[in-house]
């Protein structure tokens, strides 16, 4: 249970770890979880909506980052800050530590080792369905991990085997809000 997990912190044997306080944090933790689970018992670990678990945490990085970026401006107290519409430059740098989370979670799930015999968590994402701005940043961010693949020599992630949701009037057909994801999903396909 990812959310959960994400949101409340979880306890292994050697220490307890805190709720995700941004994206980064919980794709790296969504590595971590991966790793323990498979450890622990036989079998593949799959988030079933990875898109909608973020949301949160890309929320709390770009708050993060809108903040960071207020302090520069100067003269607003935290709440005028809170109240301050113009956000368009959180944007950037809240984009860049998605990708640069998502790509942590791909070579983290290539290279962690789990159960005796080097092998790697048997890791399963679908996503595809969200269409908050914030979801869609995430789809984007995967979709465009795997096409880049992993490492200096760019090589097709085997983990996480990543199922884009289908669904009608959400990715299928142009107009859909997601089409033009459902299109991305199709190249990392013909390309991955």
């Amino acid at each position: 249970p990812y959310d959960d997990l994400l949101a409340n912190g979880f306890n292994t044997r050697q220490t307890d770890i805190r709720p995700a306080g941004s994206v980064n944090t919980a794709f790296q933790l969504i590595a971590v979880v991966a790793q323990l689970q498979s450890l622990q018992e036989f079998g593949g670990v799959s988030a079933t909506h990875l898109d909608w678990t973020m949301v949160p945490y890309v929320r709390k990085s770009f708050y993060k980052h809108y903040l960071d970026g207020m302090k520069y401006i100067g003269g607003l107290d935290e709440r005028e800050m809170a109240w301050n519409l113009n956000h368009d430059y959180a944007f950037d740098p809240t984009e860049r530590e998605l990708k640069q989370a998502v790509e942590g979670m791909f070579h983290n799930l290539n290279t962690l080792q789990s159960r005796s015999g080097n092998q790697l968590p048997f890791t399963s994402i679908n996503f595809g369905t969200c269409t908050l701005p914030e979801g869609r940043m995430v789809i984007r961010a995967l979709l465009t991990g795997s096409i880049a693949g992993v490492g200096k020599l760019h090589r097709t992630p085997i983990f996480p085997c990543s199922i884009f949701q289908c669904k009608a009037c959400v990715n299928r057909r142009p107009g859909d809000p997601n089409n033009d994801l459902y299109l991305l999903a199709l190249e990392s396909s013909a390309k991955r």
